[in-house]
């Protein structure tokens, strides 16, 4: 490390590193957005908080963000295990009676931050509204658990890492549980072209530092069903457990329908939102077949911007019926003033919920492919977790939830059986005796 004066001094850490965190070690110095994904015990949060560390250590009057989705997640874990390396760090000087006091600790409420003794400083923020990192001038930031965390996060530290002048390669790392395919963290990171995003990826097996290493790996393979050790064990994006539509597939249900015509009729299903998007999906029914034709996903619209959207299509596709989030009867009023056909949609999240899986296992559910958010959410959308905060609950998150919420409003009316006249079987049946 270096001193305030520029000179040198060279301690031992007892602590190891796999060789897939020394290659981040060493990415973090060279591109600008890292992604170390991985399955449970890999290493993750204590490789962020050493590279925080090492990152201001040799980096004088550099500032940096540790980020977690809540507050009690961020204190919980990254902010423990930051000082617990922060320790060894010390225990490292200490040993080689070096008189430093490597960084000391701020934590009183909403404030949390290690402060280096060479101006360098690491603040620790929670991420579950953008506006609560706006305005900071970052050199670097890390992200423990980002598959929780919206994008607009991301997209606001891109704009912070403007750099103080005192970090050659500025950089945002995120170490995390991988998860669906359409997460927008994958769509960044393996999606991509693009050289300064890079990925490392690896999963229990290879963190042969554990202890128990074997009876560990053994005894976890039997806490979970496949989905649970594809994720947990071997770090592979795909299906997850807790998801709520398991039953999607793109390559099922996303097609090129958005020039047919003919339908018997065509609905809509709104759901509004500010701070979150508004969705209108445009939904045609064919027989007992749906195709949803027609997005619009957009923030911070107000209700009769929203309102005059859904007139505009209602111009366009002729909606029999446009069923709206239930929680905003002025967006129904106000799109009933101008003309549309607008009906409060069903409050069942259960009933909607089992009603899209029926259409998608049955596959009766096709979706355009230029309806990016509703294709993207569909394999995003899971359920709740216990207070454990590992077994998912019958209860969805409200998260990732806009556009299937508004094709579940759109398929209120839906029916794909129609029941048969319980007097009119028994009379045929009567008949036919």
């Amino acid at each position: 490390m270096s001193g305030k004066s520029g000179g040198k001094i060279t301690t031992k850490l007892n602590r190891k590193f796999l060789p897939q965190q020394i290659k981040v070690m060493n990415l973090v110095k060279q591109k600008r957005y890292v992604l170390y994904s991985g399955a449970v015990r890999a290493g993750k949060t204590l490789l962020a908080a050493n590279i925080a560390i090492r990152t201001c250590i040799e980096n004088p009057g550099c500032v940096g963000m540790f980020g977690a989705l809540t507050t009690p997640q961020l204190t919980d874990v990254p902010f423990k295990v930051f000082q617990q390396e922060l320790a060894l760090y010390q225990k490292a000087l200490d040993d080689a009676d070096v008189p430093i006091e490597l960084a000391r600790i701020k934590h009183s409420k909403g404030d949390m931050k290690a402060i280096f003794w060479n101006g360098s400083e690491v603040m620790f923020k929670p991420c579950d509204d953008e506006t609560k990192i706006r305005g900071l001038t970052l050199d670097f930031a890390c992200l423990d658990e980002p598959i929780e965390i919206d994008e607009s996060i991301f997209k606001q530290l891109i704009n912070r890492i403007s750099g103080t002048g005192n970090l050659d390669n500025q950089f945002i790392l995120l170490t995390t549980n991988p998860g669906s395919q359409g997460h927008w963290i994958y769509q960044r990171f393996f999606n991509t072209e693009d050289s300064n995003y890079v990925k490392i990826q690896t999963t229990t097996y290879d963190n042969f530092l554990l202890p128990r290493y074997e009876e560990y790996i053994n005894e976890v393979k039997g806490t979970g069903d496949e989905d649970w050790t594809r994720r947990f064990l071997d770090g592979t994006w795909d299906a997850f457990a807790g998801q709520v539509y398991k039953g999607f597939n793109k390559s099922i249900h996303v097609g090129k329908y958005k020039q047919l015509k003919n339908f018997d009729y065509v609905v809509a299903g709104i759901d509004w939102g500010f701070r979150n998007p508004s969705c209108i999906l445009t939904i045609g029914i064919k027989g007992n077949e749906v195709f949803v034709i027609d997005e619009y996903y957009q923030k911070e619209k107000p209700s009769h911007k929203v309102a005059e959207e859904v007139a505009q299509r209602d111009e366009l596709f002729n909606y029999r019926t446009a069923y709206f989030d239930p929680s905003n009867p002025d967006l129904i009023f106000q799109s009933g003033d101008l003309g549309v056909p607008a009906e409060k949609a069903d409050r069942d999240v259960n009933g909607r919920i089992g009603k899209i899986k029926s259409l998608l296992k049955k596959r009766k559910l096709h979706i355009d492919e230029s309806c990016v958010n509703l294709i993207r959410e569909m394999q995003l959308y899971k359920y709740k977790k216990d207070k454990t905060g590992k077994n998912p609950v019958e209860e969805p998150a409200k998260l990732d939830d806009h556009a299937p919420d508004a094709l579940g409003y759109g398929l209120t009316g839906y029916r794909a059986f129609r029941t048969k006249s319980v007097v009119g079987f028994v009379k045929k049946a009567l008949w036919d005796y």
